[in-house]
């Protein structure tokens, strides 16, 4: 609706209230629910069919897992389409240089003065037991198709490149390098591994499809 009036317990009322900006085309945009360790978001998303977002940097893989599986379960217990047909999203941190000795080199004193993650485990140990890849544009995108092992098949991955206090210029020549030589390898290596069954992430553009076929098929059924 346009116009809300609305009360509920945990915030003050909405009286006359009109979200901004607008669904574009009339067409709402699909929405992801975002997680790090709560199950009840994961029960969120799987209720309203959904896509779960699942921001594991800082997490091993049995916690993503774990959440992950949950999540498909209900999914496919509201009757939203089989648990492999739900629509995931994953985090994920790199560092990239031409060699990985000089991407280890760089990141190392980033990660060792860095609150969360310096004065624990060493960057060796974080890279094992954690997303965070440091290395070569190769190592970052065998190391993504891999997390498929884990998780299945899904449909969004987020690299985070600045988490670090990396100065703009290299953040700049991180981006650079996932555009030109990640991010179409790998788009092309996921679409290629997905069976048909599986479906990709909704975009504007197939809502908007999807809306204008049910608009077509109503009327011709009238």
């Amino acid at each position: 609706e346009d116009v809300v009036d609305w009360e509920g317990k945990f915030r003050t009322p909405l009286q006359g209230f009109t979200s901004t900006p607008r669904p574009l085309d009339g067409v709402p945009p699909f929405v992801w629910h975002g997680s790090i360790r709560s199950p009840e978001i994961a029960e969120q998303a799987a209720f309203y069919g959904d896509g779960f977002f699942h921001n594991n940097i800082f997490w091993p893989a049995t916690h993503t897992k774990k959440l992950i599986s949950l999540y498909r379960r209900r999914f496919e217990h509201y009757g939203h389409g089989k648990a492999e047909q739900a629509i995931v999203g994953l985090g994920g941190q790199v560092f990239m240089r031409k060699n990985s000795q000089d991407a280890v080199r760089e990141f190392r004193p980033y990660f060792d003065h860095h609150p969360l993650m310096g004065g624990g485990p060493s960057l060796e140990e974080y890279m094992d037991q954690t997303p965070l890849t440091v290395g070569s544009p190769q190592q970052v995108i065998d190391r993504t198709l891999a997390f498929r092992d884990s998780f299945g098949h899904y449909q969004r991955q987020l690299f985070n490149v600045d988490g670090v206090g990396t100065p703009l210029k290299t953040v700049l020549e991180q981006i650079d390098i996932l555009g030109e030589e990640v991010v179409p390898v790998l788009r092309k290596e996921f679409a290629a591994g997905r069976p048909a069954h599986v479906p990709d992430a909704p975009t504007h553009a197939s809502l908007l499809s999807a809306r204008d076929a049910a608009n077509t098929s109503a009327t011709a059924t009238g």
